[in-house]
């Protein structure tokens, strides 16, 4: 786990960010919809601040 973190800390953001997508979702294909969802919501519950505005940009 190291090394990933290693290689990925060494990419600039934009790029690490585009390699994790693809690897993110080539593995959500691979879980049944109650891991997948379990995942997403631990996502979101590991995120600060308010939720619902910081999806809103006025």
């Amino acid at each position: 786990m190291d090394d990933f973190f290693e290689i990925v800390f060494r990419m600039a953001p934009e790029e690490a960010l585009s390699k994790i997508t693809t690897v993110l979702a080539r593995l959500l294909t691979d879980l049944d919809n109650e891991a997948r969802e379990r995942f997403l919501m631990n996502l979101i519950g590991q995120s600060e601040g308010d939720k619902v505005s910081s999806l809103v940009h006025l």
